[in-house]
């Protein structure tokens, strides 16, 4: 009869009986697989039983599986290759410039982080007020501000007063950073539609609807619009006119902004499926299953590598650079089988990853990269600094009170917010706390800095700019 294994998705920790809720080594969700019954026979059993002529024919049947797995994915790269997707029109893409912060994270990889030092805060500049909660931070370019609100608006302020230049009523609520290229402002809003504004003016360029909910907020690279949906699609949009190079289904909605690099782009789903996508034709690398709900948070490429925070308070690194082929997962628990049957002695794991470690509490937030660290913050009040290439700690600072927003890094500081209205500044090398500033409501997005300047938002629908002087 067959045997039933109990093995995490998480780390593939095999957990004996069949009344087990959660993985003993690491309290994650498990999956059944059941082990055929030729795997019953242990290693000198099978010796014995299996002829020369049967091994001959599994071995040519291992060959012809091989091989035909390699013909599918050749048929794959081939359609790509005969019937490319169009290429964008234009290699448009987000100015990167040390004063500015032109969409969500700034930089194309969601890292999070400006060269710019942080200024010392020590007086609010001017504070420009919505009739409703902001759930995203504001994008900066050259002497504006341009921010996408709940109450049905996009606007441009001027950097200095914070006065209204132009304003763009929609009437549908955003929760996204608007992306800045070129003489564009690419935003989206939440029932759908990503629009394109003239960033001079505010008139509408261009708009698509993308028939599914956004939470997530556009990234510009290379003459594309990547944008996730609740219709379980990432979206490559050409920027100049809104029109779809490529589609990809991600079996799940797409609540986080992706991670872009010129070799792959990261997307996670809400139920924390992890794929690699390539830019340019919207093919899958790699999907890599962490096997934990996600609430919000996204990838992070930063090197060489892809770094994904769980709510369950693991920290994940894949290889960018992996790629997988098809009948992996099949083939993946074919290898279990075998290892559990003590066919093989090596457990097989899941391609592209590189290391895990648990730092406790919820990571809710995506992480922030800078000086060969991850920073990551969990909602309980701790903020972690672990190595990039190996995940080791290099400190952990607790600010003793809940963190509601993603760490960002600017210069040498880690900046966070929280729901009682406190932004922190915290020292990138050593985790000790430079200082803090106290706005007004609980702090909903990440705190940015821009040209000297720290833009905080809040839900009580004010935007603070905090001047160093």
């Amino acid at each position: 009869m067959d045997r039933l294994v109990r093995v995490c998705r998480y780390c593939d920790h095999i957990n004996q009986g069949t009344d087990t809720e959660r993985c003993v080594n690491c309290w994650g969700s498990l999956m059944d697989i059941e082990a055929t019954p030729w795997t019953h026979l242990r290693r000198t059993r099978l010796r014995r039983a299996i002829s020369p002529k049967r091994i001959v024919l599994i071995t040519g049947m291992s060959i012809l599986a091989v091989f035909v797995a390699w013909r599918i994915a050749a048929l794959f790269a081939l359609d790509s290759i005969i019937f490319p997707p169009p290429s964008a029109t234009t290699n448009l893409s987000a100015e990167s410039n040390s004063q500015s912060w032109a969409q969500a994270r700034r930089t194309p990889g969601n890292s999070g982080f400006t060269p710019a030092e942080v200024p010392l805060p020590k007086r609010v500049l001017w504070v420009f007020s919505t009739s409703k909660p902001l759930l995203a931070g504001p994008a900066v370019s050259g002497d504006r501000v341009y921010l996408s609100t709940q109450d049905g608006r996009t606007v441009a302020l001027d950097q200095d007063s914070g006065k209204t230049i132009w304003e763009h009523r929609s009437g549908l609520p955003s929760s996204s950073t608007p992306a800045l290229a070129g003489d564009l402002v690419v935003t989206a809003l939440l029932p759908g539609l990503v629009v394109a504004l003239d960033m001079d003016t505010g008139e509408t360029r261009w708009e698509v609807d993308l028939k599914g909910p956004i939470y997530s907020s556009p990234v510009v690279e290379d003459g594309s619009v990547y944008i996730g949906a609740g219709d379980n699609h990432l979206y490559a949009l050409d920027v100049t006119s809104g029109n779809e190079r490529w589609v990809f289904d991600a079996g799940d909605w797409v609540v986080a902004s992706i991670a872009y690099s010129d070799e792959a782009t990261a997307v996670v789903t809400q139920f924390s499926d992890v794929f690699l996508v390539n830019p340019d034709t919207g093919r899958k690398h790699l999907y890599f299953d962490t096997g934990y709900v996600r609430f919000g948070g996204g990838p992070v490429i930063y090197g060489d590598s892809v770094y994904i925070p769980s709510d369950r308070g693991w920290l994940w690194a894949i290889n960018r650079h992996a790629i997988g082929f098809p009948f992996e997962r099949i083939m993946w628990k074919a290898k279990l089988n075998l290892y559990v049957w003590g066919l093989i002695d090596e457990k097989p794991i899941q391609r592209g990853g590189l290391w895990s470690h648990r730092l406790g509490g919820d990571l809710k937030f995506t992480s922030a990269a800078a000086h060969n660290t991850v920073y990551v913050t969990n909602v309980q009040g701790q903020l972690f600094a672990r190595d990039a290439a190996t995940g080791k700690p290099r400190w952990t600072t607790d600010i003793g009170q809940q963190i509601s927003t993603a760490p960002v890094v600017s210069g040498h500081t880690v900046l966070l917010g929280t729901p009682g209205g406190q932004v922190y500044g915290i020292d990138a090398l050593t985790g000790d706390a430079s200082w803090d500033f106290h706005v007004g409501g609980s702090i909903s997005a990440s705190p940015i800095v821009a040209d000297a300047t720290i833009y905080v938002v809040t839900t009580d629908g004010e935007l603070y700019a905090i001047a160093g002087n």
